[in-house]
């Protein structure tokens, strides 16, 4: 008969001891001495298997000050004390390997033993079979990324002897701690297998082995090590309904921090208070763990007859306004096949991709909760905020038109933000100079590296025994592709703030607030609409009088009539501190009753500045497939091409196999957020079930161009890669990345193809054995824009089967990604030497004609009269541009292309040039 949760709870300290030796049997990686032990260069006197014993004492007995810490709480701390079998930390740690599971050591070791041994072998897949590695120098060894991007890594030792061993009893803090410190450490020094770091190792390794003692006592018994097998339990959700319809930022952030803690308390409830397993994966919509093979695991019970899945839900929170989808997933996999044979057919992959390719569930609410939040308030109006509860029920809420929970939950958001001012929540201090804004989009097309089948394999290790031997999609790979593609997105979050640049003040306002009736009064932490001389601002009352002023100060200072030229010795904020002195401004509340008429006025008193420095930019979310970001307008294009090349440089060696989308949703300040939202979830949606990306064919130019560390590509397109040739060192050959599907089929030939090969899906040539005329496979990265000068022209971002838009004026985009320097290049031409008035004018007459003639059916006459109004355009001076850049704008005037590059860069950001006299 199983046993219940509580089990679970009962063995908590054990299940983390041993949890915590899984995490530290290999931890000799995370040392100088493995680095150098692990090179080609290594003294001959040093042997890798010393380095343990050197922490060993740590997990001693004879460790007096862990030790008495431990006593203090009754635990046997050298020993893992389970199923009537003790075994000692330092065995767990230095025996736990795969061989105690041989035939003949199958009596020498304690079941504890061998069971992380066989965790140890089922997570150790990419563990290729070959005679051939390429070991690194031990001065420069250098960690890769899954796509082929190298770093040096040195000082290791001082990490792992650096860890707070003496707080070993918190969990949560210590397994922070290794995570910290094992994402410096590498599984394997060789390449190419020196991408898998150990935190992905050990921490799958930890996973599957606290999940399979978890298994055990509830089971009530110790299953064979080779017989394990284990499954995932997913918590499935939509966050677009979550919070994608928010009308505010502080109202999306509330909800989206609501979502992470719900999440991170369910992560505590299986990790900690029922030690089930770990989360090994975390996206927008998903929440993945590891969990023993037990089919009806949900329904297992903790306490007051509460099943496992309704722990979750209770953890989860958001009282029953959301409803997570919770699931033991129905296939069981047993990682590498237990007797480590060569045949890696029988290995069987966890089914990540499967699970995240399954269809958004519908997060809607629970019936029942929804109907107890109505009971005898039918009268009061439906919540603004979550639209599922009733308004009120004090005035708190009815002056919010929205229910007193949510008008507590979004203030106290607010409030944070008020104590800690170096961010900003509020989209009026984000929009640029000319009052508008970007929500900025990216997207890494992920799904076919987390697949069994998938690009993983792709991937080369070496060739052995004329067999090319490609990298094995294991558990640790598929966790660290997803974990750097998710780095990769924070690290841009944190390098756009860059270019947005800082604000290094605020205004703060000292006033007398005087309501139109004595029964209105100002909610503290709260946003409200100022006018003065018919001009709005956006204000934020704090508490004892004092008010922020959160807009764009230098476009509210020329609201007012600040001229650069008439008050050069003052700056805008200096100009607004005389403007607004002791003014009295009528106070409107935008979110409550009456929207339309004043609630009352300020007198301005005092303002003065408020000296913390912000960036005016709202990070969205940074997760492994998905970037959102609200930036000022005028800095979009310059976060992009940032992106773009942070994604050639990290990425570049499989952008073929890794295609990158970016958005750009421009709009007013004052647009809707959740219209603005939706228009950037357009621009993310697939357009085809299989995959977001369609393939493309692109045909070589020419041979492939090698010059110092970069390999360029010409492709008959016109678009031109630049691919770096040369691992981290700048000096060894890149030979297991930079492969290429080529359509075909192709002789294989030892003269012709050295490093190439043919799997199921065709040829993988290497970029250096690429010839004029190949046709290449690229799943093609892309960009796209739109501007909201309304909420309802995000309904015109729709995409046909092949991906580009549908209206017939933007029927070119999205764009290919390379083509955003061209964008900056011709605009650059035009704005040197043409004026607005021109460029609107040449553009005017190009696309009229573009509209009354039937162009499709005779290009002829209307590629002559594009030809025609360029040559006679009235250039700067007249001199017109070198014969390269005209034929540059003439084409893509003839395409239409320079139509949206002159939509984008003149009326979408107002970019001007320097105006000449004369026409067209």
């Amino acid at each position: 008969m199983s046993a219940d949760l509580k089990i679970l709870a009962e063995n908590r300290v054990n299940l983390f001891l041993a949890e915590i030796a899984a995490w530290l049997h290999d931890m000799g990686k995370c040392s100088d001495k493995f680095i150098i032990g692990s090179s080609r260069d290594k003294p001959s006197d040093l042997k890798y298997y010393d380095i343990k014993k050197d922490y060993l004492s740590n997990f001693d007995e004879s460790n007096n000050e862990i030790k008495s810490l431990f006593e203090k709480r009754y635990v046997d701390f050298s020993k893992v004390n389970f199923i009537n079998e003790k075994v000692t930390l330092n065995d767990l740690i230095v025996k736990g390997l795969p061989r105690t599971n041989k035939e003949k050591e199958i009596d020498k070791f304690p079941w504890l033993v061998r069971t992380l041994g066989r965790c140890h072998g089922a997570a150790h897949i990419e563990k290729e079979t070959t005679d051939k590695v390429y070991k690194q120098s031990k001065d420069c060894t250098m960690k890769s990324n899954p796509f082929g991007f190298e770093k040096k890594i040195d000082n290791l030792t001082l990490k792992l002897t650096n860890l707070p061993y003496s707080e070993m009893e918190n969990r949560s803090f210590f397994v922070k701690s290794l995570v910290e410190s094992f994402n410096y450490a590498l599984g394997d020094t060789r390449r190419p297998t020196n991408e898998v770091t150990l935190t992905d190792w050990s921490g799958i390794v930890a996973a599957l082995y606290k999940s399979t003692l978890a298994g055990a006592l509830l089971l009530g018994e110790k299953i064979d090590p080779v017989e394990l097998k284990w499954r995932f339990l997913s918590i499935r959700f939509n966050s677009e309904q979550i919070w994608g319809n928010a009308q505010s930022v502080p109202v999306l952030t509330t909800k989206k921090e609501l979502l992470t803690e719900g999440l991170d308390r369910v992560k505590i409830l299986l990790e900690e208070t029922c030690p089930l397993g770990n989360e090994i994966y975390r996206d927008e919509n998903n929440s993945l763990f590891v969990v023993p093979d037990i089919p009806d695991l949900l329904d297992k019970i903790y306490e007051k007859d509460k099943s496992l899945k309704q722990l979750i839900a209770n953890e989860f929170g958001f009282e029953g306004e959301v409803v997570v989808t919770t699931e033991i997933d129905t296939e069981t996999w047993w990682g590498q096949k237990p007797d480590r044979n060569d045949n890696s057919q029988e290995n069987e992959i966890p089914p990540i991709a499967k699970i995240l390719s399954n269809e958004k569930p519908h997060s809607t609410a629970d019936a029942n909760s929804i109907e107890k939040f109505w009971k005898d308030s039918f009268n009061r109006g439906i919540c603004t905020i979550s639209w599922l509860r009733p308004q009120g029920p004090t005035s708190k809420g009815f002056n919010r038109k929205a229910s007193d929970c949510w008008v507590e939950r979004v203030t106290g958001r607010a409030r944070e933000w008020y104590n800690n001012l170096n961010t900003t929540i509020w989209i009026d201090e984000v929009a640029d100079t000319n009052n508008r804004i970007c929500l900025l989009t990216g997207k890494l097309d992920l799904l076919e590296w987390l697949k069994p089948d998938g690009y993983i394999s792709t991937l080369k290790v070496a060739e052995a025994q004329n067999e090319v031997v490609t990298k094995n999609p294991s558990f640790a790979r598929m966790h660290r592709v997803w974990k750097t593609t998710k780095e990769f997105w924070e690290d841009v979050e944190s390098e756009l703030k860059g270019k947005v640049g800082p604000v290094d003040s605020r205004l703060k306002i000292t006033g007398k607030f005087k309501p139109e009736n004595a029964n209105i009064r100002l909610t503290r932490c709260n946003a409200y609409k100022a006018m003065l001389d018919r001009i709005g601002f956006s204000i934020f009352y704090g508490e004892n009088n004092e008010y922020l002023i959160i807009d764009n100060l230098k476009e509210l200072a020329n609201k007012f009539g600040f001229n650069p030229e008439k008050c050069a010795d003052k700056s805008p904020t200096e100009y607004l501190k005389e403007y607004l002195s002791n003014k009295k401004v009528n106070i409107y509340d935008s979110e409550g009753q009456n929207r339309l008429n004043p609630i009352g006025n300020l007198i301005i008193l005092n303002i003065e500045d408020e000296n913390t420095p912000y960036v005016p930019a709202i990070p969205i979310m940074a997760e492994p497939s998905v970037f959102m970001a609200i930036v000022p307008a005028d800095k979009a294009l310059e976060i992009s091409r940032l992106i773009k090349i942070k994604y050639e440089k990290e990425m570049g060696k499989v952008r073929n196999r890794l295609p990158l989308s970016l958005g750009m949703v421009f709009a007013k300040s004052r647009t809707p957020l959740a219209a603005l939202m939706d228009a950037g979830r357009k621009m993310l949606r697939k357009s085809n079930k299989e995959r977001s990306v369609k393939e493309d064919k692109w045909i070589l130019k020419e041979n492939p161009i090698e010059n110092d560390k970069l390999i360029t590509l010409k492709f008959n397109n016109g678009i031109k890669w630049e691919v770096l040739s040369k691992m981290g060192d700048d000096i060894t050959p890149d030979i297991w990345y930079p492969f290429f599907y080529v359509d075909g089929d192709l002789q294989d030939s030892s003269d012709t193809f050295i490093h190439s090969f043919k799997n199921s899906e065709g040829w993988l040539v290497h970029i250096n054995e690429l010839k004029e005329g190949d046709s290449v496979k690229i799943l093609p990265s892309k960009f796209d824009f739109e501007f909201l000068d309304s909420a309802s022209r995000r309904f015109e971002i729709c995409y046909n089967e092949n991906g580009n838009r549908k209206e017939s004026l933007k029927a070119l985009r999205p764009y290919l990604l390379e083509e955003l320097d061209s964008f900056d290049g011709l605009w650059d031409i035009c704005s040197k030497n043409l004026s607005n008035t021109q460029m609107n004018n040449i553009i005017t007459l190009i696309e009229r004609k573009r509209d009354e003639w039937a162009v499709e059916e005779d290009k002829t006459i209307f590629e002559t009269f594009v030809r025609d109004v360029l040559y006679n355009a009235n250039w700067n001076n007249g001199r017109k541009p070198d014969t390269t850049d005209l034929d540059k704008l003439e084409d893509a005037a003839k395409s239409g292309k320079l139509r949206d590059i002159l939509e984008l860069h003149m009326n979408i950001l107002k970019l001007r040039a320097k105006e000449v006299s004369g026409g067209i």
